[in-house]
């Protein structure tokens, strides 16, 4: 396995981690504030590693601005159910599926552009 098929594949595992810690959340669990935070694993992966290696490379960008999104999005539904608008913030889960779709995606493409330039 090559350096670029290991950062991505700690990224695709960062963000199934994401959205789980999501959905714990907005089914009573307590919120990991560092997780979320800048400073944390995503923000940490995508400013270091991402911003670092991959940034010259076609749909970096676009892939972290559909991370930022899920951030975005995320913090929203949080803010919900927080505000005890439960149902509304689970309701709000699909769009948090919808842009995972959009990232998978987007991160499925920057791989295969690594690849195919033979970027390590």
């Amino acid at each position: 396995m090559n350096q670029a098929q290991v950062d991505f594949q700690q990224l695709r595992i960062k963000h199934i981690l994401f959205k789980s810690k999501v959905r714990s959340v907005l089914y009573g669990g307590t919120k990991d504030e560092v997780f979320f935070s800048r400073s944390g694993p995503l923000s940490t992966w995508f400013s270091s590693v991402g911003m670092g290696r991959y940034n010259d490379m076609p749909g970096m960008q676009e892939l972290a601005r559909v991370q930022q999104e899920l951030s975005s999005t995320a913090d929203q539904l949080f803010r919900l159910y927080a505000g005890g608008k439960i149902e509304e913030a689970l309701t709000g889960l699909q769009q948090i599926e919808e842009q995972s779709d959009r990232f998978l995606k987007s991160l499925f493409r920057l791989e295969e552009g690594v690849s195919a330039l033979g970027a390590v």
